[in-house]
């Protein structure tokens, strides 16, 4: 809640019952962007994803750390576009590592199940570009291909953010076409594995201080309704 003063504590104990509550309720652990690595251990026994943000992927704290979870993660290509350092992150994350991590000396055995989430990018004129193009993924696939050291490879595509140029609504069309292309070549199909959608109750997005429950104060979020039936249509699809 921005009305009220930071409460550390009790904003964990939230998360957690949050958590606990959908696992209970529906059977699935959720996913998180892993801001802080050193958070992570607040909820590593109820997450089952982490995704590591554009504008994490190059820190290497944040891949080593990824080299020891025993859960999927995913790398976003950064927010310059530049498709190698993604590549990198998932290699570096893949591997083994000694490291120091809050004061203990670690060793990681290498996460099997690091792989690409594409996003879009912003050129240095500030202007946003797609790269969930049929061309984006058979490009991705080439990059694997010449990568033997990296296993399972695999992406997630992310359909707000740089690739609808935060236009939520368009995250409906993104995805249709996703499926689509995985229709037309088996090798985007074998690396495609889901789809990142901005999802909340109400439609777009409102000032950090606004009023409206249910909506979005940072980017433009698809409301429930849409997303539900985005859902049962992406079925149907795939």
């Amino acid at each position: 809640d921005p009305n009220q003063a930071p409460d550390m504590l009790k904003g964990v104990i939230a998360i957690r019952q949050l958590h606990i509550k959908a696992l209970r309720e529906t059977g699935f652990s959720a996913a998180d962007e892993m801001l802080y690595p050193e958070n992570y251990r607040f909820l590593s026994d109820l997450l089952g994803y982490v995704a590591i943000g554009a504008r994490s992927v190059e820190n290497q704290q944040h891949r080593l750390v990824s080299s020891g979870l025993s859960v999927p993660a995913g790398m976003k290509n950064p927010t310059g576009g530049d498709i190698s350092v993604m590549m990198n992150a998932i290699t570096a994350a893949q591997s083994s590592h000694t490291f120091l991590f809050t004061d203990w000396e670690v060793e990681s055995k290498g996460n099997p199940l690091a792989h690409a989430i594409l996003r879009g990018y912003v050129d240095k004129e500030g202007h946003n570009h797609p790269n969930y193009h049929y061309e984006d993924l058979e490009h991705l696939c080439q990059m694997y291909a010449e990568r033997p050291e990296i296993v399972n490879p695999a992406v997630i595509v992310d359909c707000n953010h740089s690739n609808s140029g935060k236009r939520f609504e368009q995250q409906i069309r993104i995805a249709e076409e996703i499926l689509h292309m995985c229709q037309l070549s088996n090798d985007i199909n074998k690396l495609f594995k889901g789809l990142m959608i901005e999802s909340y109750l109400e439609d777009g997005n409102q000032h950090p201080d606004g009023k409206v429950y249910g909506k979005s104060i940072t980017d433009p979020c698809l409301g429930w309704d849409k997303t539900k039936n985005l859902i049962y249509r992406l079925a149907e699809l795939r």
